[in-house]
C-alpha cells in the first residue's frame, strides 16, 4: 500500500474448495497494521470463506494465513487474538443470557472455556460495554435487542478479547439506515483508541471511500487491492463482476452496490 507500516494479516496463494467447487483460488492479500481495509465483491464471490480461512474457521486447501509473519495455528500466532463480527445475529429472544454475559464471553479465550470469570473480566466486559454505548443494557437478554444493538454487543465482546485484529461481515446488513452512520463513526474511533486492524465486507461501495483507508476486490480471486480512489472506477467493476455498480436511494441516502440491491 505504499507506507511504512508492517503487514499484520497475509494470505499467501490461498485456495478453498467446498464440495468439490473451487470458492477461492490463489488468494494473495496483504493487510497493513491498524488499516481499515473493505473487501468488496458479488454474492458468491468468497468473502466470508475469506474472513473464515483468516479467522482459522476453515483450513485452506493450498496456501497459508499469517499473522504479522507467523503462520495462523503455530504457537507465537495464538497469541494474536481476533474478534468477530458476523453477518448474522440471530438469537431467540427467550434465550436466557444476557448481555453482559455475552459479551464476558469474549473473555475465554483469556481465561480458558469452563472457568468462572472474575471481577477483572466483568469489568472489562462492562467497560466494552461503555465504549459501544451499550451499557445502559447489560441486564437485559441478549435476544430482545434490535439488530444495531447486537452489532454493538458483539463488538464489545470482540473488543473484550483484546484483539489486534477486528473482522467484521456485512456488520450493518440487519441495522437500520438511522443507526448505520453511528455504527461506522463508533467502528473509527475504536480502531484509533485501540490500534486496530479492520477487515470489513460490504455491498455498499459508498462507505469505503469514506471510512475505508484500502479496498480489496474479490471474486473466487483477488482482482484489485490498493486505494479507494484508486480502485473504484464504475468501468474496472463491470468488466470484473458483469454487472453495473448500482446506484440505489434509501431516502434521500445514496448508496452504490454490487452484485444487485437486496432490501
Amino acid at each position: 500500500m505504499g507506507t511504512d507500516r508492517q503487514v499484520m494479516v497475509e494470505t499467501r496463494n490461498l485456495d478453498v474448495e467446498i464440495n468439490g467447487y473451487p470458492v477461492l483460488q490463489g488468494v494473495n492479500l496483504k493487510v497493513e497494521e491498524q488499516s481499515f481495509t473493505g473487501l468488496i465483491g458479488p454474492n458468491g464471490g468468497g468473502k466470508t470463506t475469506l474472513l473464515r480461512a483468516i479467522l482459522g474457521l476453515i483450513r485452506p486447501d493450498r496456501g497459508e494465513v499469517l499473522i504479522q509473519g507467523v503462520p495462523l495455528g503455530t504457537g507465537e500466532s495464538r497469541s494474536w487474538i481476533m474478534g468477530y463480527v458476523p453477518q448474522q445475529i440471530n438469537i431467540d429472544r427467550r434465550f436466557p443470557v444476557s448481555v453482559l454475559d455475552t459479551v464476558i464471553m469474549g473473555r475465554y479465550g483469556k481465561i480458558g472455556i469452563g472457568r468462572r470469570p472474575k471481577k477483572y473480566d466483568r469489568d472489562m466486559a462492562m467497560a466494552c460495554l461503555d465504549k459501544v454505548g451499550m451499557i445502559h443494557l447489560s441486564g437485559q437478554q441478549i435476544g430482545s435487542l434490535s439488530g444495531g444493538e447486537k452489532q454493538r454487543v458483539f463488538i464489545a465482546r470482540s473488543l473484550c478479547a483484546e484483539p489486534r485484529v477486528l473482522i467484521l461481515d456485512e456488520p450493518v446488513a440487519a441495522v437500520d439506515l438511522a443507526a448505520q452512520d453511528s455504527f461506522y463513526r463508533l467502528l473509527q474511533q475504536l480502531r484509533k483508541e485501540y490500534a486496530l486492524t479492520v477487515i470489513m465486507t460490504t455491498h455498499d461501495i459508498g462507505v469505503v471511500p469514506i471510512h475505508c483507508d484500502a479496498v480489496a476486490c474479490l471474486n473466487r480471486t483477488l482482482h484489485l487491492h490498493g486505494r479507494p480512489e484508486d480502485i473504484l472506477k464504475s468501468e474496472v467493476f463491470k468488466k470484473l463482476y458483469g454487472t453495473e455498480v448500482e446506484a440505489v436511494m434509501h431516502g434521500r441516502i445514496p448508496h452504490r452496490m454490487i452484485g444487485g440491491h437486496r432490501d
